[in-house]
């Protein structure tokens, strides 16, 4: 994932909703919709250029808390910059002994800027603080 992406792009975001859901997303959480929901989603939100998945997370501890009116539902380029996401912080954990999600998470919450945890269960566990230069300082 390049700097760009990953502060101003979607990469940022998913790294941000990936400590949110407090999980590391894999290829086989993401379900393309079938037939029957892309009709559904096309009278709901319109025409999409690209295909569209639902995150159902294989592993039935990995629950997203998503209230009745909202599904996490994807684009393919929102479900990659999850992968990318995912990515970067194996990256983070390589060489380490992590046998959970949640270790591996806390790991990379101490060493990537808090701004990716910030408002998480894992916000607590962040050293790296990114702030904003105040001007005349």
């Amino acid at each position: 994932m390049d700097i760009f992406d990953l502060l101003f792009g979607w990469g940022g975001q998913a790294m941000q909703l990936t400590f949110q859901y407090g999980f590391i997303l894999k290829e086989e959480d993401f379900l393309e919709l079938t037939d029957e929901q892309y009709v559904q989603f096309h009278i709901k939100m319109g025409e999409c250029n690209e295909k569209i998945f639902l995150i159902a997370p294989a592993d039935p501890r990995n629950a997203i808390e998503a209230d009745s009116t909202k599904l996490p539902i994807v684009t393919e380029s929102q479900k990659d910059a999850f992968l990318e996401a995912a990515k970067d912080i194996e990256k983070y954990c390589e060489g380490k002994d992590f046998h959970t999600d949640e270790e591996k998470l806390r790991f990379a919450a101490r060493h990537m800027p808090n701004v990716f945890s910030k408002g998480s269960k894992y916000e607590k566990y962040s050293k790296f603080t990114v702030t904003k230069r105040q001007k005349g300082k």
